[in-house]
């Protein structure tokens, strides 16, 4: 079985750190959106290859990118 390459979202918050593992760059994006919309300070996004990316890089690799964030966030409500 072949492993999947993760996107690694961190950031920090009063009580440490805060990584999600995801699976695709969409969800990797989604999970940006939410660290900052919690106040996340340093939230950062590490590629499959371990090369930073923006969020703009990320959205260029993703559907997600194509959502707004105001639709994303009417959509959770």
């Amino acid at each position: 079985m072949v492993e999947r390459p993760l996107y690694i979202v961190r950031g920090l918050s009063k009580n440490g750190t805060v990584t999600y593992n995801c699976p695709t760059p969409e969800w990797a994006v989604r999970k940006n959106r939410d660290l900052i919309q919690s106040k996340l300070t340093d939230v950062t996004i590490t590629g499959p290859d371990g090369r930073i990316l923006s969020l703009r890089e990320l959205e260029a690799l993703s559907d997600e990118g194509a959502v707004p964030k105001a639709c994303a966030l009417a959509s959770r409500a």
